[in-house]
């Protein structure tokens, strides 16, 4: 039964639950969730004045209860972490490949060489009771999605990455409707500048859900992939999430995460 209503959703949950999406009035995206930020770096014990190669796992986390809401679907996403931390995309092998929408993971691999996947990570989406089987009064998980992180994409441009995701619907995912997310590290701006951050990962266009909702998406970049590194100064990393719904109106998310000096 759950698996039938995956396949709902996969294949246009967005047209079959249209009436569905219905706002208070004044009410705007920002009012309808309660947006959270994901990360962690590890290990925490680092140098004070040397950057060393870290795990860096960062994401994003929405609460389900405006699923069926359209316009309170995330449209952009921007994550800025603070100075301490670095992430160079050239320090790994880039893949220009443009995924097609539904290519299995271990098909965009053979793709692409071996050290472009920088990591890897899990993502969730829900949809209305109303989608559910048997019909719930609460919003429902429909399908879990694994993502991987391939350094480079189709543009070509600096900082490109490519958040492939991709389960199969029998084993819970979307299958042959897995979209692929393109991002860039990019220098943060003057303000997050000002603000201590130094760079940030920019997701201009937030895959479209319709009705259905992306309520967590994280990967982590491994220390592995040589791309991450960090030092414990000031003894703490932070990170600040900006979302930007279909309505236009946006709302922040922060997080600290303290360090130790090794000496």
């Amino acid at each position: 039964m759950i698996k039938k209503s995956r396949m709902i959703v996969a294949g246009g949950l967005a047209v079959v639950l249209a009436t569905s999406g219905i706002a208070l009035a004044g009410t705007t995206g920002a009012d309808l969730n309660d947006a959270g930020v994901v990360s962690k770096v590890t290990p925490s014990k680092l140098s004070k004045k040397k950057f060393s190669k870290v795990n860096v796992l960062l994401g994003v986390v929405n609460s389900p209860d405006s699923a069926g809401n359209e316009d309170a679907n995330a449209a952009a996403e921007r994550i800025a972490w603070s100075k301490n931390i670095k992430v160079s995309t050239n320090a790994a092998p880039k893949c220009n490949v443009d995924f097609p929408t539904g290519m299995p993971t271990a098909t965009a691999k053979s793709l692409c060489p071996p050290k472009s996947v920088l990591g890897k990570g899990t993502a969730t989406v829900h949809a209305p009771g109303a989608a559910c089987i048997p019909p719930q009064a609460d919003p429902c998980l429909v399908a879990t999605q694994d993502v991987t992180v391939f350094n480079g994409g189709p543009s070509g441009q600096a900082g490109a990455l490519q958040l492939h995701t991709y389960r199969a619907q029998e084993d819970g995912g979307l299958g042959a409707f897995s979209p692929t997310v393109d991002a860039r590290i990019v220098r943060g701006t003057n303000q997050e500048r000002n603000q201590g951050f130094g760079q940030a990962l920019s997701v201009p266009e937030a895959p479209a859900t319709g009705t259905i909702k992306i309520t967590s998406f994280n990967a982590k970049i491994t220390k592995k992939s040589g791309v991450a590194k960090a030092k414990c100064k000031p003894k703490k990393f932070k990170v600040k999430r900006t979302v930007t719904y279909v309505d236009g109106s946006s709302e922040s998310a922060s997080k600290t995460q303290k360090c130790k000096v090794k000496r």
